[in-house]
């Protein structure tokens, strides 16, 4: 279904080109575009724009093609791998030597917004009616505007129906599977051969996105001040939650650990092999999932304990205020706005814009893709420190990396957490 939107899309682009050509003041656009097009600005001129989803790709070069006939400005687009992108952003931006346009999400927004990197686009005039307000609230600050919504996520269970079928085991139901159910499940589709494990019953990440926040949320825990100030891992709550989780690695042998899952080169390419049942992980992953695995893809509900969980986020085009070509900068933003840029975002994520969502449910139509959006009954937002929240988050990821490598989950364990992530906040 992917590829036969992107040659629809591929087709529209060749009646935007006849157009253009019959018409070049005319802006032209295509028929599945349900949004308003800014108008056309002069030739020549080039914006950079970095990103980090290399799954992306495809679409993006659709879209400044389109971007391209109807506007006459280029994008000449870089795709920076996660691990590099934060150190590459914070090395250019400061210099001069930055991308014009770029992915920003809400922890480094934080960061990024008082520091007079990012350009204010208030006064661009965008019509922001096709998101709602909690999509671009968290990339405003002081009343100014930093950011434009690209897509938004929630974190679900994934699950390979032909890992289930061949074991014999029932698929979990949709919503309301339990951790005591899931663990029995996971035990069950563990296959071992002479000490060495085939296949995992599941896989997590240790980032705090897409796994431990919302184990602990489940738990009925917390791990931050109500001021987003302080980190507070060392929770009773807190503690039980990662050390079940905790133990379904290194007690049950279920799951796989931080080492297995970077030796084997990521959970991802075990689960679309047949060689992980379930993994817990976000919306972003569905994609390349269904072009592995198609109709045998099974998306659920996260597992509870005490309660429902799941963690809401999203991202923004945000700009640079340091870029040579404002006006082209305010026509992408412009652009940004519309249902057609969401279009063309919806083979790949869920588009923040709310007219273009339909299509994503349409081309996923038949995998259960609605758990994310349903989940967004309970889920919420990434919590992030209230201050230099872009190192804290990333520190985060190390120490809770460091916490599951651990023999145990102790008090001590978490509070030398809440310390090295606190004074990070206050750095």
């Amino acid at each position: 279904m992917k590829k036969l939107l992107s040659i629809i899309l591929a087709l529209c682009l060749i009646f935007v080109v006849a157009a253009c050509a019959a018409d070049p003041g005319t802006p032209a656009t295509d028929d599945a575009a349900t949004g308003d097009a800014p108008a056309a600005v002069g030739e020549g001129v080039t914006l950079t724009f970095w990103y980090w989803d290399i799954n992306m790709q495809e679409q993006y070069n659709l879209m400044f093609e389109y971007f391209y006939n109807l506007t006459g400005i280029t994008v000449e687009q870089s795709v920076i791998p996660w691990g590099d992108y934060w150190t590459n952003l914070q090395t250019a931006l400061p210099a001069g030597a930055g991308p014009d346009v770029m992915w920003m999400n809400h922890s480094n927004a934080v960061t990024y917004m008082p520091s007079g990197l990012l350009k204010d686009i208030s006064d661009f005039g965008l019509d922001m009616s096709g998101f709602v307000d909690t999509l671009y609230v968290p990339f405003t600050l002081e009343g100014q505007l930093y950011g434009v919504p690209v897509f938004l996520d929630s974190i679900a269970l994934f699950y390979n129906k032909n890992v289930f079928d061949a074991a014999g085991i029932a698929h979990p139901p949709e919503r309301g599977w339990t951790w005591d159910e899931m663990r029995e499940a996971a035990i069950a589709l563990t296959q071992v051969e002479n000490n060495e494990v085939l296949v995992y019953g599941l896989a997590f990440p240790t980032t705090v996105q897409s796994g431990p926040n919302n184990f602990i949320w489940q738990n009925g825990g917390e791990f931050m001040s109500d001021d987003r100030t302080a980190y507070e891992f060392n929770r009773p709550e807190n503690i039980e939650a990662l050390q079940f989780w905790h133990d379904l690695m290194w007690q049950d042998r279920v799951a796989l650990t931080p080492v297995e899952q970077s030796e084997m080169n990521g959970q991802g390419e075990m689960f679309m092999a047949d060689m992980v049942a379930m993994e817990i992980n976000g919306l972003w992953r569905t994609a390349p999932y269904y072009d592995a695995l198609g109709s045998q893809l099974g998306i659920a509900h996260l597992p509870m304990r005490v309660q429902e969980a799941s963690t809401f986020h999203n991202l923004a085009y945000a700009a640079s205020d340091n870029t040579a070509h404002p006006e082209a900068v305010r026509i992408f933003m412009e652009f940004m706005t519309t249902s057609t840029a969401g279009d063309f975002i919806a083979p790949v994520f869920l588009p923040a814009h709310s007219d273009s969502q339909h299509l994503f449910f349409e081309n996923f139509g038949d995998i259960a893709v609605h758990v994310f959006t349903d989940a967004m009954e309970y889920a919420r937002p990434l919590p992030i420190a209230s201050i230099n929240a872009g190192p804290a988050h990333s520190l985060a990821a190390q120490e809770m990396e460091r916490v599951f490598m651990s023999d145990a989950i102790t008090a001590e364990l978490l509070a030398s957490v809440d310390e090295a992530l606190t004074a990070m906040v206050h750095s």
